[in-house]
């Protein structure tokens, strides 16, 4: 019997995983702090650095502002010297010489005099009311200096005039000998500030505080009165800080902050001129909860990753032990077969089948009692000689015989064979020694009539069946399958079964072969059905698609085998493929109209916004001085209303899936050279006339597909003439598509396009035929007069080349097919000079009609005409606009009209128009690049369009050129 290999040491491999998933654990908590301090110390400076930029901002804003009322306090010092004393002034005089400074300092709410004695007796405010404000610290302070003295800031109050908290800034009014005459002083109301200081962003917890040096609050954002009770001479700021530097960055922990409680990032300026220090501050956890709440959140995912190793780690723990059980439970085994081994004897003669034992010579050693019931020998006659003598009677074995079989290769061998009328297996196995040496075969021969009986039925039935039936084991050797499998897969069975499990598994595509062999396990562990479809390849080297469907069951001895059915569905998946392309298709084609629509419709609206902006800010350059500080302020309106116009073009900007390869040509040349070609395959009934642009008509293409593009468009309108005679018109010509233009043309960008137009005056088509013409396979042509093919194939060859195609048709109308192909630079040896004209002035006496249903752009419109000297008549509806022409009897010179209007759009406008005044020119401003009210699409010279939006120097030159 086969030895098994010594048990496996499972526990020195599971603690190398537990090592290893800790490592990774580690790695995962390792990784998810360091991120966590870095974006805290990130957000933190971040904070410092806003903080900061607000410190410096407030220590700008109130050194010029104490500085500026400082200014007009010394100058209030000269006008009381002027005037010889203090006690000559008063609240008029103040008024008077405050209305008369060249200064504003919205700041200060009052100036005020206080004489030698602590009587306010002159106020700018409060008229000639006096009040005693001996015991204001201001007053105390310049009283008790001397000299002439610095400005002092003062402790805030409450005024005794409205009130409200303020503080001053006062200086000392002294004599020519140098004696205290009183006190000039001016107050600032702290609603300024606050007002000021609100539109600042420091979140909801920030903090702006403003403080003398010796620690006293001149005021704090947000304003809480409690707050001036607070003493700041034992913050950290004055204890610490300040006299360190005079301005900085600090934190302090919460519960440290004497108007706040909690952490705070504190940025603090000190004033040049003035012994006061700004600090902006903000609360550390507001700063941090963007920071926090990611971290929860990286916290969260690496514990879910952590307990997941963990979880597979476990399982798989498990799984190995399950492994260990098993190796130890097949040792056991292996000992109890050995013990089994001496009565085997008991055994071998209960079973119904003859069993030999024979030797390398063919002779039989020992043999069981059905023998006897068999062959009808006893043992006496058929132990000690050769195998063929007691089965066929004679001395030489059968050609076909099992036993040479097995010696060439080691293995059973066996065969069926029919004697006396009844089919008997024969099967031969080896006998091996403990060196893998063949020292004898066991001879076993199996009545089997009826299974083979049945079997051949069984066969009959599945050879029959249009799909293969199989049998295998849990490695995937076959037992059994039907002979269809020749016809689907190339192999025969008996090559199948010679392959073993390389015929099946190692013949599934890689793509399919992880699910395959996940439900095949499924299925013999008894937890999943196995249903699946896969690739496999056929004998002759190529994929097929199979659906395979199995189930499994236990044979006798406790053995589980899989029986399935298989059939080819390549063709079926085939067709759910491409019916999976065809929805992806028209998924992203209604996606890229959608798209073409909604950029069509901003661009539209943008640039009716643009058209005002740009005309009135040259309008309000033209109208000031070159010195004037707001022509750069305009400047800079023009330039960045230049930029808008520019990204409205980018939103038309689209691309396609497969961009073909192609060469420069001028499609005019190809559709010259292709005439006679066309000519040959039409009627000679049918017109063909072409109106190509002088200029050319280059595009990148591949020529022969242009030449299959004119073909199939001139075939399918030669179609549309039921009667002999017919019109076709070819032509071509280079436009520009932006703004309102493109919501005609869903899926476009916006930029120059070189136009293929066909237009014929045949029966034309129903908006239903129209919805359905691109299809494949849809024709309106009798059966047999058509595939449905040509119009399909030029949409492809247009969307290939990254262009648009759009179809207009009615019935009795004929139809018209426009084609935008991207334009290219054309060869530079055909490229004609342009020459630039030069700027020029305009001005004008005729009278102009201006039809514009956008207020603004007809607003803007008018001003830029009747600034050039044109008489203007304006109105935004067209059936007003033939009113005014009617009734005015003034000739009417010119008519600038919208294209697309409520009611009447602008051609229409025209014509009736021009019946009443035939010599009238036109200029249409529209976002359209060409004339959208003309149905065949074609453009006519005559007709002057400007697109939005537009300057007034290009609408001033437009309109002269038509003049």
């Amino acid at each position: 019997m086969e030895q098994l290999s010594p048990l496996t040491n499972y526990r020195a491999f599971k603690r190398a995983i537990v090592a290893s998933v800790a490592v990774l654990i580690i790695f995962i908590v390792g990784f998810s702090v360091w991120k966590s301090v870095v974006e805290y110390r990130l957000t933190i400076r971040a904070a410092e650095l806003q903080s900061r930029g607000y410190a410096r901002a407030l220590k700008e804003h109130a050194d010029r502002s104490f500085s500026e009322a400082d200014k007009i306090l010394l100058d209030s010092l000269d006008h009381v010297r002027t005037h010889g004393d203090i006690n000559k002034e008063s609240s008029g005089h103040l008024r008077d010489f405050l209305n008369r400074h060249s200064g504003y300092v919205p700041q200060i709410s009052a100036i005020f005099l206080v004489n030698r004695d602590g009587v306010m007796f002159a106020h700018t405010d409060i008229g000639d009311r006096r009040i005693n404000v001996a015991d204001r610290d201001f007053f105390q302070h310049h009283r008790a200096a001397t000299g002439n003295g610095a400005s002092f800031l003062s402790r805030p109050v409450k005024s005794r005039v409205n009130g409200k908290w303020r503080f001053f800034l006062t200086r000392a009014v002294r004599s020519a000998s140098g004696s205290f005459e009183g006190v000039v002083g001016a107050s600032f109301e702290m609603e300024y500030f606050q007002e000021f200081y609100a539109s600042l962003d420091l979140g909801k917890k920030g903090r702006i505080v403003i403080l003398r040096k010796d620690g006293m609050m001149l005021m704090s954002q947000p304003y809480k009165e409690s707050d001036f009770s607070a003493d700041f001479k034992k913050s950290h700021l004055i204890r610490t800080y300040l006299p360190k530097a005079a301005s900085g960055t600090f934190h302090i922990a919460s519960g440290k902050a004497l108007l706040e409680s909690s952490g705070r990032i504190i940025s603090y300026e000190s004033l040049e001129n003035f012994p006061v220090v700004v600090n902006a501050n903000m609360g550390t956890d507001e700063v941090t909860a963007s920071w926090r709440k990611s971290t929860y959140t990286l916290g969260l995912i690496a514990a879910a990753a952590c307990m997941a190793l963990i979880a597979l780690t476990m399982l798989l723990l498990r799984q190995i032990k399950r492994i260990e059980l098993v190796y130890r439970r097949q040792l056991e085994q292996q000992r109890e077969i050995s013990q089994a081994a001496a009565s085997w004897q008991s055994t071998f003669d209960s079973v119904a089948d003859a069993i030999w034992v024979m030797d390398l010579g063919r002779r039989i050693q020992r043999c069981n009692k059905a023998t006897e019931t068999i062959f009808g020998k006893d043992q006496d006659r058929v132990v000690g000689h050769l195998c063929c003598e007691v089965a066929h009677h004679g001395a030489h074995p059968l050609a076909t015989c099992p036993f040479q079989k097995m010696l060439d290769s080691g293995q059973r061998a066996s065969m069926q064979l029919m004697i006396s009328g009844r089919w008997f297996e024969v099967s031969v196995d080896p006998i091996l020694d403990g060196n893998g040496t063949i020292t004898g075969a066991v001879h076993i021969v199996s009545d089997i009539t009826d299974s083979k009986m049945a079997e051949e039925r069984y066969r009959m039935l599945v050879d029959n069946l249009p799909v293969v039936t199989w049998q295998s084991d849990e490695h995937g050797n076959t037992h059994f399958i039907s002979r269809v499998s020749e016809k689907i897969e190339g192999y025969t069975p008996e090559e199948i079964y010679a392959g073993g499990e390389a015929l099946w598994f190692a013949r599934v595509h890689q793509d399919d072969l992880q699910a395959v062999l996940k439900a095949f396990k499924g299925l013999f562990a008894g937890d999943d059905m196995y249903d699946v479809q896969y690739r496999i390849r056929h004998k002759e080297g190529h994929w097929i698609w199979v659906h395979d469907f199995a189930y499994a069951t236990t044979l006798q001895g406790g053995v589980r085998v899989a029986h399935g059915v298989f059939s080819d569905v390549s063709a079926r998946k085939q067709a759910e493929d491409e019916r999976d392309e065809l929805e992806m298709r028209l998924s992203q084609s209604q996606k890229m109209e959608a798209i073409g629509h909604l950029a069509g419709g901003i661009a539209h609206d943008f640039n009716n916004l643009l058209t005002p902006i740009l005309g009135y800010a040259e309008m309000a350059v033209a109208s000031i001085p070159d010195s004037d500080p707001l022509l750069t302020k305009l400047s800079g309106i023009i330039a960045a209303a230049h930029k808008a116009k520019d990204l409205t073009r980018q939103l038309l900007s689209f691309g396609r899936q497969r961009p073909v390869s192609a060469e420069p040509v001028d499609l005019n040349e190809v559709i010259i050279s292709f005439n006679d070609i066309l000519r040959r395959t039409v009627r000679e009934s049918i017109r063909i006339d072409m109106i190509l642009d002088p200029e050319g008509a280059y595009i990148k293409a591949d020529r022969s597909q242009m030449e299959q593009i004119i073909l199939n468009l001139t075939v399918n309108a030669q179609d549309a003439f039921n009667g002999v005679h017919g019109r076709i018109n070819i032509e071509t010509c280079r436009v520009t598509m932006d703004g309102e233009s493109l919501r005609m043309h869903p899926g476009m960008a916006a930029g120059e396009y070189v136009l293929l137009s066909f237009r014929d005056n045949g029966c034309g088509m129903s908006a239903d035929v129209v919805s359905h013409i691109f299809e494949p396979f849809f024709t309106t042509k009798p059966i047999g007069h058509g595939t449905g093919l040509g119009l399909a194939t030029v949409y492809g060859i247009v969307k290939q080349h990254g262009a648009h195609i759009a179809v207009t048709s009615h019935v009795g109308e004929g139809t018209t097919f426009n084609i935008y192909f991207p334009c290219c630079e054309q060869p530079d040896s055909m490229k004609p000079q342009i020459t630039e004209a030069g700027p020029g002035k305009h001005s004008g006496d005729a009278t102009v009609l201006l039809v514009e249903d956008n207020d603004m752009v007809r607003e803007m419109v008018g001003e830029m005409l009747e600034a050039a000297g044109y008489r203007i008549i304006t109105t935004a509806d067209p059936h007003r606009a033939l009113e005014l022409v009617a009734g005015n009897n003034d000739a009417v010179d010119l008519l600038v009209s919208d294209v697309v209007m409520p009611g009447m759009n602008g051609p229409e406008l025209y014509e009736r128009l021009v019946l009443h005044a035939p010599s009238l020119k036109v200029v249409y401003i529209s976002g359209y690049p060409m004339n959208p009210a003309m149905r065949g699409g074609t453009l006519e010279d005559e007709v002057r369009y400007l697109q939005k939006p537009f300057t007034a120097e290009a609408l001033l030159e437009r309109i002269r050129q038509v003049l």
